[in-house]
């Protein structure tokens, strides 16, 4: 069985642009290529799911998700953080065109695509995830049967604060230290790929916090030895 990190796409990988398709226009949030390689360091594989209505809509083809999807994944690659498979719905069900208007089991909240990366992968449902910015996206999660995360990028910054009230988990991928220290319960600090602490920000300093960001894996090696 695989542990599998189900990832949204836009406003979750990428900074949110409406009908993203051409690769110029594609920009990484900050922090990403650093939390994909720790998610693989840790032996999930990383799967993209994402509704693609832009093709339903006529505004760009199936072949340009695909050459999207592959230069994203050279640029991810590069430092570690490959995506081990894409899967896109391109169907909507009032606002397509021809073949692509139809009522799928593919689009988010539905679980097709879920299903599609069933055949590629031995899905551990207890140990795998879905991690999104639309609440569409913990629907989906929640519906195919794992454990979601809603993440404070893209629109998810919009129903951060409605959310934590009811319970759900929010993750803020950020650098503004004063603003994550604000919103979050607790802080996941990463150094070089490799996670170097957790802490609760109500219980340390900016400091403190910052001495951990800049924490070295040569340093953290020579910390182990000392004590």
């Amino acid at each position: 069985m695989e542990k599998v990190i189900f990832l949204d796409r836009d406003g979750t990988l990428n900074v949110e642009v409406n009908y993203l398709h051409r690769k110029e226009d594609l920009v990484l949030l900050p922090g990403v290529p650093e939390a994909l390689k720790a998610f693989k360091d840790q032996g999930y594989k990383l799967v993209v799911i994402t509704n693609q209505a832009g093709v339903a809509r006529g505004y760009y083809t199936e072949e340009d998700v695909k050459e999207l999807h592959r230069y994203m994944n050279e640029l991810l690659a590069g430092q570690g953080a490959g995506i081990d498979a894409f899967y896109y719905c391109p169907h909507h069900p009032e606002h397509g065109i021809g073949k692509y208007k139809i009522p799928c089991h593919c689009r988010k909240p539905e679980t097709g695509m879920f299903e599609m990366a069933e055949q590629d992968f031995e899905v551990d449902k207890a140990s795998s995830w879905m991690i999104g910015d639309k609440l569409i996206d913990i629907e989906a999660g929640r519906n195919y049967g794992v454990r979601t995360v809603l993440v404070g990028t893209g629109y998810g910054a919009g129903v951060h604060d409605e959310q934590k009230k009811k319970g759900v988990a929010v993750v803020f991928i950020g650098e503004d230290l004063d603003v994550l220290m604000q919103l979050s319960d607790r802080i996941m600090v990463m150094c070089g790929g490799k996670v170097s602490g957790i802490v609760d920000p109500r219980k340390v300093t900016k400091e403190e916090i910052g001495l951990m960001m800049i924490r070295t894996e040569q340093d953290g090696e020579k910390e182990e030895v000392t004590e």
